[in-house]
């Protein structure tokens, strides 16, 4: 454990490279100016939310793969299938595919603030992933037509038996159960009255609520456990072409900021880290089990803050 108060770092001497928020990471164009000449700089990454905190990391990085990653070109619109490749190599970048695709769920669920989860489940109805993807949006429909539209963040699973799929799905805000239960009926190809043996699916519906559990805390229970599933379905179940999760269009993320830190180990990126943010908000963190440090296999600095009704904080950006 790193002990964030014994750090201190001179306020005046300290100016940071921030790139402009009009041009992060705009393809075909140069990123702002590293400090130093050596490949391996640390950088910053923070992702805002729209009702308040972030999640900011830390990492070292290889200054001109990044630089290589930004610039390159790429295609748009449905890719190609690639060639024969080594089989180690496929599976990093599932591994890596799955890592982007779980923290920009989690990223959708700490930004809608979800609070119930969903698990909608078929009588062995719905087998073909193309199927699942049209029946969640007949589901979607069926629910505004009754005036019940809510925000969500889906993610499609293979049931363990490999025969169908069910949905997990993060929302928010309050939606009565036989109404849910009836819409997901006729979005089966249901009259939505049917029940017991004559049912053709059912919807589960979870809330993490506790007493002594503030909402900032549930909606982050709720976003781990659907950024799971996501990765499972990656590592487990990967269908080339096929997105791995919904959202609806309506919900944006806030524009994401990098800068290049001044720092060059890792005790010196959490002192600058401690200047960069304001104290309290790391000491939070900190209480908060919200902060990772690690320097195995890449050195990365990791922290979230969520407000409360009782822990108003201001924000650094």
């Amino acid at each position: 454990m790193i002990y964030l108060n014994r750090f201190e770092l001179e306020e005046e001497e300290y100016r940071h490279a921030v790139l402009p928020r009009d041009h992060a990471l705009v393809r075909g164009e140069p990123i702002n100016q590293p400090i130093y000449e050596q490949d391996l700089q640390w950088r910053l990454k923070i992702q805002p939310f729209t009702q308040g905190g972030f999640e900011a990391k830390a990492v070292l990085v290889n200054r001109n793969h990044l630089n290589r990653l930004i610039n390159a070109s790429r295609e748009r619109g449905l890719r190609t299938k690639p060639k024969e490749r080594d089989p180690a190599d496929v599976q990093r970048d599932r591994e890596k595919a799955a890592y982007r695709a779980a923290r920009k769920v989690r990223h959708f669920a700490l930004e809608i603030r979800a609070d119930r989860l969903l698990t909608l489940t078929t009588r062995h109805i719905l087998t073909d992933y193309d199927d699942v993807t049209a029946t969640w949006k007949r589901f979607m429909r069926v629910l505004e037509a009754a005036n019940a539209k809510f925000d969500y963040i889906a993610v499609p699973e293979l049931h363990k038996s490999g025969e169908h799929y069910h949905i997990h799905a993060a929302i928010n805000g309050f939606v009565r159960a036989d109404l849910l239960r009836r819409c997901w009926q006729i979005a089966l190809g249901g009259k939505g009255n049917e029940q017991g043996v004559n049912a053709l699916g059912n919807v589960d519906i979870k809330q993490q609520r506790r007493r002594h559990k503030d909402p900032a805390k549930q909606c982050l229970g709720i976003a781990r456990y659907i950024s799971k599933y996501i990765t499972k379905s990656y590592l487990e179940h990967h269908q080339f072409n096929r997105k791995r999760y919904w959202v609806p269009r309506s919900i944006k993320l806030p524009d994401s900021t990098g800068e290049w830190m001044r720092a060059e180990t890792i005790a010196e990126a959490v002192q600058e880290l401690y200047v960069r943010f304001d104290p309290a908000l790391m000491i939070e963190a900190t209480k908060d089990n919200s902060l990772y440090i690690t320097d195995r296999n890449t050195a990365m600095i990791f922290f979230r803050y969520l407000p409360t009704d009782n822990n108003l904080l201001p924000m650094p950006f």
